[in-house]
């Protein structure tokens, strides 16, 4: 006697593709956009940790609990000479953001804000002054740090611009560029969270000011939004 295997047949099979087709469509983008945030938060945690040190070192170093009785307070050649003790440096671009001339810290093109979905408005960065010191990590993380940064000088010593990832995209404010903020006794907050009552401002287009590292900080270092 013959016996017939039951297979699937080929109307079966297409059916089933297509189905698969379907789901991978529907998560494969999701998938791909939560490791690319991930990336980006891990690379910011990294930039935290790395300055949360630094400037723990440089307190017990200094033998004194507050930046405002250091040599950087107040002082964009303390501050210099701190970041140059601490840090190897790939890239100094000085005073600016961007240098046509020299070494780029940050992107030439534009920068972007989260506008809830719909595109965000340019924030050029060209030509625009960092009061203080720009510069790219071994990381590729570029950095713009200034000593008060124009903020309250006895509230925030020192102040900071940072994107994750250089003059690689996305170039988007609260994806890959974040302002933190410093206090006195050397740790890190956002000023901008706290005041907008521990929300978020994707639609401005007043600097990197969104709240998005205090929003990051908050949600146990994931990007929820």
């Amino acid at each position: 006697m013959i016996k017939f295997e039951k297979a699937f047949t080929l109307a079966e099979v297409l059916v089933t593709l297509g189905i698969i087709g379907v789901v991978a469509a529907m998560t494969v983008p999701n998938l791909i956009k939560n490791y690319q945030e991930q990336t980006l938060v891990t690379e910011l945690h990294k930039v935290y940790n790395e300055f949360s040190q630094a400037f723990e070192g440089y307190l017990s170093d200094q033998r004194v609990e507050s930046l405002l009785e250091t040599d950087l307070y107040g002082d964009t050649n303390g501050l210099s000479a701190f970041i140059r003790d601490n840090f190897k440096i790939i890239n100094n671009c000085g005073a600016v953001y961007t240098s046509e001339a020299g070494p780029v810290c940050f992107s030439k093109d534009d920068y972007y804000t989260i506008s809830q979905g719909n595109g965000g408005g340019s924030v050029s960065f060209v030509g625009t002054a960092c009061s203080g010191v720009a510069f790219t990590l071994p990381s590729g993380a570029a950095i713009c740090a200034e000593s008060n940064g124009g903020q309250n000088s006895a509230e925030v010593p020192v102040y900071m611009v940072v994107d994750v990832n250089g003059a690689n995209g996305p170039n988007v404010l609260g994806r890959d560029v974040f302002a933190m903020y410093v206090r006195p006794s050397g740790e890190f907050y956002d000023k901008d969270y706290i005041d907008n009552s521990e929300a978020t401002t994707f639609t401005t287009t007043a600097g990197a000011r969104t709240g998005a590292f205090g929003k990051v900080m908050a949600d146990g270092w994931q990007m929820t939004y």
